[in-house]
């Protein structure tokens, strides 16, 4: 029995907002290979923790709703070849809005107080680390005025 209504709708943008977290957990383990100064390793760090504190709330928040939360994949495929330093940097950029376009999809499906909370959460620490990102490589604009817009 599940304790959270949860609509069709809002389940299948939870489930892809969970599927972006998976991906970019992922993503930082391997952009953490081609950040080497202690600035950007402790952001690396910090940012990955986030994404698995995000991840971990929302199997949970799918599991109270009677969902079955989708499991990591193995490996993902990032759209251009990392390299080096900002090839990885940029692929945490595409990871963080990959995230909030799925934080996003949540909000506008759901009206659960907790979810949306999440939901905010999450669109706000991912569009704030994809900015720390756009200003580490000289990105511009860094800042973008509606993170998760498709």
């Amino acid at each position: 029995m599940s304790t959270l209504p949860l609509s069709e709708q809002a389940s299948t943008a939870l489930r892809r907002a969970l599927g972006a977290e998976h991906a970019a957990v992922w993503v930082y383990g391997l952009a953490g290979a081609f950040v080497d100064e202690a600035q950007a390793e402790s952001a690396v760090a910090e940012a990955a923790s986030n994404h698995r504190r995000f991840r971990e709330r929302t199997e949970q928040l799918l599991r109270e709703a009677g969902v079955e939360p989708p499991v990591a994949q193995p490996a993902y495929s990032p759209p251009q070849p990392v390299t080096d330093r900002n090839s990885a940097i940029r692929l945490l950029i595409t990871a963080e809005s990959d995230c909030a376009t799925g934080w996003r999809s949540v909000l506008e499906t759901t009206k659960i107080s907790r979810i949306r909370q999440h939901a905010l959460d999450g669109l706000t620490t991912t569009a704030t680390q994809a900015t720390r990102w756009r200003i580490t490589i000289g990105e511009q604009p860094a800042a973008l005025p509606f993170p998760g817009r498709p």
